[in-house]
């Protein structure tokens, strides 16, 4: 599958990435505003869309770009699940060049996507934090 990446989202994306947060039970109470400021308080933002341009995938990271990096809000279109998209946008943040220099890449999960996360290299911490270290 050919995705394409998007770095930030725009103004003109902002309502489809607002519905795509509405289809998450952890994000489908955030309101269109909360996102949007979401958006503007996060260092590095990851969008992927599909051929057709749809929002499909997205993650965001937070921080000092140099020791850690916490990942948050990883999720991908149901009706696209099981096909490594997931994966590929874990991947994709670690090979930012943004972040090479960052030692340990963490995030919350829950326990049911733990065995995901660790196929990936995260090894569990305490209070279902997950941590990589490069």
């Amino acid at each position: 599958m050919q995705f394409t990446w998007l770095e930030e989202i725009e103004q003109t994306r902002l309502q489809e990435l607002f519905e795509f947060y509405k289809e998450e039970w952890w994000t489908k109470e955030r309101s269109f505003q909360q996102v949007v400021q979401m958006l503007e308080g996060s260092d590095v933002i990851i969008g992927c869309c599909s051929s057709d341009n749809k929002l499909i995938g997205f993650a965001r990271v937070l921080t000092d770009f140099t020791f850690k990096a916490m990942i948050f809000d990883v999720i991908v279109r149901e009706e696209f699940r099981g096909n490594q998209i997931g994966s590929a946008i874990i991947n994709h943040i670690f090979s930012l060049d943004i972040l090479k220099d960052v030692t340990s890449f963490e995030l919350y999960c829950p326990d049911r996507l733990t065995p995901f996360y660790e196929k990936l290299g995260f090894n569990k911490g305490s209070a279902n934090i997950l941590f990589k270290e490069r």
